[in-house]
């Protein structure tokens, strides 16, 4: 057993036994992986082991690490419940996607410094929904692309559809069955400027879209809370 203790955020639990939780936990060091608390259900320090909080945690090495050791890493990095159930969805997004027991540091980095900014931001939920959104999936591997035609020409007063093949292409007019967005939002969207995003509402509706053709039969149940 190593005694070096692990930077660490709890994406998601479910209970073993009656005592015992298994954590599914995004590390800076190891990756996405699985440990099993023996008996946490009992303890007084229970509450610690939270979401959004990050941790510095010890477990053995096996197939199933057992956690000997956890505490708080900075005790002031816990976000307000007003964001929770952002957070709660972006854990699901990862716990989803991200591949186990492989090296992501980066991926790490970008979560604690998304953690952060919800923690002091006065942005709307929407703004964090979609900067996660399309963030998350550049860092995965999916990032949101333009059809080779607009890569250097995208005009402000035009309106553009979002193609799973190709990516953003333009569209003759707005009347089409395809969710559309104007060449401003879009270019605020490439250059993840957020806040400037007039029609938030469609951009959600496209990364969803997205998420929803790369998860195929899984379901991202937390659509249903976030609606």
């Amino acid at each position: 057993m190593s005694n070096n203790l692990i930077n660490s955020f709890i994406i998601h639990s479910r209970p073993y036994s009656e005592t015992s939780m298994i954590f599914d936990i995004l590390t800076k060091q190891k990756g996405f992986v699985s440990v099993l608390a023996k008996g946490v259900k009992q303890k007084k320090d229970l509450s610690i082991l939270q979401p959004s909080r990050e941790l510095l945690l010890n477990f053995t090495n096996a197939n199933l690490p057992i956690l000997t050791k956890y505490e708080i890493s900075d005790t002031n990095n816990l976000i307000s419940t007003k964001f929770m159930l952002e957070v709660l969805y972006f854990n699901e997004l990862i716990y989803k996607f991200t591949p186990r027991n492989e090296p992501c540091s980066s991926l790490y980095k970008f979560y604690k410094s998304y953690i952060k900014y919800i923690k002091d931001t006065e942005d709307s939920s929407d703004i964090i929904i979609v900067g996660f959104e399309v963030l998350f999936l550049r860092e995965i591997g999916y990032e949101i692309t333009l059809d080779h035609s607009l890569e250097k020409d995208i005009n402000p007063e035009k309106y553009y559809s979002y193609n799973h093949q190709a990516g953003f292409k333009e569209i003759e007019n707005n009347t089409s069955l395809d969710i559309s967005i104007t060449g401003v939002d879009l270019l605020n969207l490439i250059r993840h400027k957020f806040y400037l995003i007039s029609e938030l509402n469609k951009v959600r509706r496209i990364n969803r879209g997205i998420i929803n053709r790369l998860v195929g039969e899984r379901k991202i149940k937390s659509y249903d809370i976030l609606d």
